[in-house]
């Protein structure tokens, strides 16, 4: 047998920049959304220009890239004005004197007025006075020197290190720069300075839910539901994007009461009911810091709600027929895993719902949080919406409460074989079934070509008597114009038989009214399976 739980109560909540007071209570859609990826970086431009001779202080330190172009400065006493401090090396080629160029790196330091005795190329040279130096076809290093050039000095290819001094009377480019300039900067410059911005709040999205579970508490009490039964939390999913190929997601019994609310993402939200940071109303928080919810017990991230990940110190175990067991650790925890399914959720939570009907737990409801909320993967940016409680469909989200109800007895009905074919069909269905009725419909099974013979009440038996189907035999019921399947094929839906005729019984409570639905019956034999749609439909009505 199965009957469904409809919504007492649903919304999310999210931590969206500028959504986290704000609630969603009547939104038509259950967001579920993970993007853990903690660093946007937003690059903005700043461009300018300098059109006359100024007098300027730039900051160059640890600088990366190509200088080309000339750079000539002759001071009073005719050297060339041009300071170098690097930690690497460098290689000429041509003159240093008179059009000398430069190409390679810098190791050691070049001033203005300040040299002492060097060795270039085999050659020592005196501590004082002007040097004539000349290097021609050179390359090799340049370690620690100290001297004064005359005449121009042009620079071309990378200059990599550190560099303080002047630059007087330069023209080129500076290309692929990275550091900051020190030193005066005169005539006619454009900049064209990159910047970056930071973004570090990653996005989340929750659902909470809650159920009215006092109705399902009294059946189980008078016996109507049997102690072995199942309940699943189902949601149908709406739109899904970026989603990876496996995930979890969690659900958690929550911890404290939340208002739904009546406010709706396309209007702005409302600052009454659950967000993010709050419970019931701006100000009312998930969490405070410093105080104690139930401590050890209930888990938080900040805000985005409070719930149970292990059993509550205030627990007490409730020893009954239905409550057979004490919880403990972390068997409150629900979950469903998906690698390559479909993203609907049909989540076993049989160990909550049994905490909240035995009393061992309140029924606050239930919190769903995606696993991939502490994704470390770059790229994670999923999105999952659900169906809610006002949405108007009949994929609203419900729990799906199953039982095995079945009777088997065999009585004095000929076992089917299988080996010859079969024919399955409804005998008592009605076209329409009032809401809330619970119909009984018997299955009638039958060879399909019994075999012929003389005598006439064993050839009518063969017809009006129903023949025994296998224990694994089972009953589906679908909406006959979605195809949508409401219940499916599984161990309480098996046909039960009273030794005459096989039968099962439906609860039309669960099933949305004036829609039609259609009945399914699947047989196996000898590890073949037979699926028999004859086209049996019927109504739910008012």
């Amino acid at each position: 047998m199965h009957t469904f739980l409809y919504p007492q109560k649903d919304t999310y909540i999210t931590n969206e920049v500028g959504y986290v007071d704000k609630n969603f209570g009547i939104d038509e859609i259950l967001e579920l959304k993970a993007h853990p990826n903690v660093t946007r970086t937003t690059i903005y431009y700043q461009s300018s220009s300098i059109s006359q001779s100024v007098y300027t202080n730039l900051e160059l330190n640890n600088f990366t890239g190509n200088i080309s172009g000339s750079s000539t400065s002759i001071d009073s006493s005719g050297y060339a004005n041009l300071k170098f401090i690097s930690n690497s090396s460098i290689s000429f080629t041509g003159s240093l004197i008179d059009q000398a160029t430069i190409t390679g790196s810098i190791n050691g330091v070049i001033l203005n007025n300040t040299y002492s005795a060097s060795i270039l190329n085999g050659i020592t040279y005196g501590s004082s006075g002007q040097q004539s130096v000349t290097l021609s076809n050179v390359s090799g290093s340049l370690n620690g020197f100290s001297g004064s050039f005359v005449g121009s000095l042009n620079v071309t290819g990378s200059l990599i290190g550190n560099f303080t001094g002047s630059i007087n009377n330069a023209s080129g480019s500076l290309n692929n720069f990275y550091g900051c300039i020190s030193g005066f900067v005169y005539g006619t410059q454009s900049l064209y300075i990159p910047y970056f911005t930071y973004i570090d709040v990653p996005d989340f999205s929750r659902i909470l839910i809650k159920f009215d579970t006092t109705e399902i508490s009294k059946s189980i009490s008078n016996g109507s539901i049997t102690s072995d039964v199942t309940f699943k939390l189902k949601l149908k999913t709406t739109q899904a994007s970026e989603l990876p190929v496996d995930y979890t997601v969690y659900g958690y019994p929550i911890s404290q009461s939340w208002n739904m609310g009546i406010g709706r993402f396309s209007t702005g939200g409302d600052l009454v009911g659950a967000s993010w940071n709050n419970k019931t109303e701006s100000g009312s928080l998930w969490y405070v810091s410093g105080s104690n919810i139930t401590t050890g017990t209930s888990a938080s991230i900040n805000q985005g709600g409070t719930w149970y990940n292990t059993v509550p110190l205030t627990y007490q175990y409730k020893s009954s027929s239905f409550c057979t067991s004490s919880f403990t650790g972390s068997s409150l925890i629900c979950s469903q895993s998906y690698d390559y399914t479909t993203s609907d959720i049909n989540m076993d939570i049989t160990s909550i719902v049994k905490g909240w009907i035995c009393g061992c737990v309140p029924n606050e409801g239930i919190i769903l949080i995606s696993s991939l909320e502490s994704s470390t993967t770059n790229g994670i940016d999923s999105t999952v919406k659900f169906f809610s409680k006002e949405t108007n469909t009949i994929y609203q989200p419900y729990i799906d409460i199953s039982w095995n109800d079945s009777i088997y007895t065999t009585g004095s009905m000929i076992p089917l074989t299988g080996i010859v074919p079969y024919t399955v069909v409804m005998q008592n269905l009605s076209k329409e079934y009032k809401f809330g009725s619970i119909p009984r419909i018997n299955v009638f099974a039958r060879e399909k070509f019994p075999l012929k013979n003389f005598t006439k009440g064993y050839q009518q038996n063969s017809y009006l008597s129903s023949s025994l189907l296998p224990s694994a035999s089972y009953y589906c019921v679908k909406d006959n114009e979605s195809e949508n399947i409401v219940i499916d094929f599984d161990d309480n839906t098996k046909l039960s038989s009273d030794g005459n005729i096989h039968y099962f019984k439906i609860d039309t409570t669960g099933l949305p009214v004036e829609r039609f639905y259609r009945i399914l019956i699947k047989t196996t034999f000898n590890n073949q399976t037979d699926i028999f749609d004859n086209g049996n439909i019927f109504k739910i009505t008012r």
